[in-house]
């Protein structure tokens, strides 16, 4: 009987990270999908196909997890037992009154059908967006899953709600995230 492993990281040999090397993901991916794929495992008895195939399954989801980077970041913070259900957590107060601002400029322009200031407002919510990531980035850099505090959790776990905020402005507009 095979042990699951504890998480998707662990299942890859890599350290829990908000970043991973792409390339090392895939290798590891495909090695793992050669190794657990049920028709290579057809000629085995059914309990040890059965294994196989949801270990393979699992190899799936966890791949398509760690590659997106925001399904990653939320992977991670769920990991750390930060992020909760939907609704349950709030954004913070200043942020969601500069975006209050920021989305009725944006109606406005919108209706206007005022294309140069949409070009400026994309221009503005990707510097918005870059500064958030330059925010976050010393805790990323450094970071240590066992030892990070409550406190860099916290600034993270805002970051991760803030880009899911921003991420929904961005499809209004029709920027690729």
């Amino acid at each position: 009987m095979i042990t699951m492993p504890e998480n998707y990281f662990q299942h890859f040999g890599m350290d829990v990270s908000f970043e991973v090397d792409q390339k090392v993901l895939k290798q590891k991916f495909l090695q793992l999908s050669k190794q657990y794929h049920p028709d290579f495992h057809s000629q085995s008895e059914a309990s040890n196909q059965s294994e196989m195939l949801e270990l393979s399954s699992y190899t799936n989801r966890a791949y398509k997890t760690l590659k997106n980077s925001d399904k990653r970041f939320k992977y991670v913070l769920e990991l750390k037992g930060v992020l909760f259900e939907e609704g349950k957590q709030s954004i913070p107060q200043e942020f969601l009154m500069e975006m209050m601002d920021f989305n009725e400029s944006l109606m406005d322009a919108q209706m206007e059908e005022d294309l140069e200031k949409l070009s400026s407002m994309k221009a503005e919510l990707s510097e918005i967006r870059l500064k958030l990531k330059e925010s976050i980035q010393p805790i990323l850099d450094e970071y240590d899953h066992e030892s990070i505090s409550e406190d860099q959790l916290s600034i993270l776990s805002d970051y991760y709600l803030k880009g899911k905020y921003l991420k929904r402005i961005e499809e209004k507009i029709g920027i690729e995230g």
